[in-house]
């Protein structure tokens, strides 16, 4: 079934029905199938095995969100930094944002007033509000 799905989207895609685009399509329906189960090395055929993966997958979620819970029930603290990026440009803005957001316990909220807002969590109250290991140094 999959060789005929794929050998439609070929004549879909080149829009002819002559002798040689047929037998070009069957040959690339053939190479693309054989390539794709050499590489993903599963394949999923009818209703039940599409049910049983989807099934896997959302018992993986769960079991992920279950693992992070410990991460939403521990004391935490959260306050919102200001850092200064005056005298830089957008592209740098964005750059520092997106390097102070992959920073595991901080997150970029807005720029606003030359600053840039950072949502921290960190254990103590006094660490939450600090910006001293938020963003140090000059990158750009």
């Amino acid at each position: 079934m999959i060789y005929l799905f794929i050998m439609f989207l070929w004549l879909g895609f080149v829009g002819s029905l002559n002798d040689s685009s047929i037998l070009l399509g069957i040959v690339i329906t053939v190479l693309v199938v054989k390539i794709s189960e050499f590489f993903l090395k599963s394949e999923i055929y009818g209703f039940i095995e599409l049910f049983i993966s989807a099934i896997g997958r959302i018992l993986l979620m769960y079991k992920m969100t279950f693992r992070s819970l410990k991460f939403l029930i521990k004391k935490s603290y959260c306050g919102l930094v200001p850092i200064n990026v005056e005298n830089k440009t957008d592209t740098e803005k964005a750059a520092i944002a997106n390097c102070i957001t992959l920073t595991p316990g901080t997150m970029f909220i807005l720029e606003e007033n030359k600053h840039l807002i950072i949502h921290k969590f960190s254990e103590t109250p006094d660490a939450a509000h600090s910006s001293d290991d938020v963003w140090k140094g000059e990158l750009f």
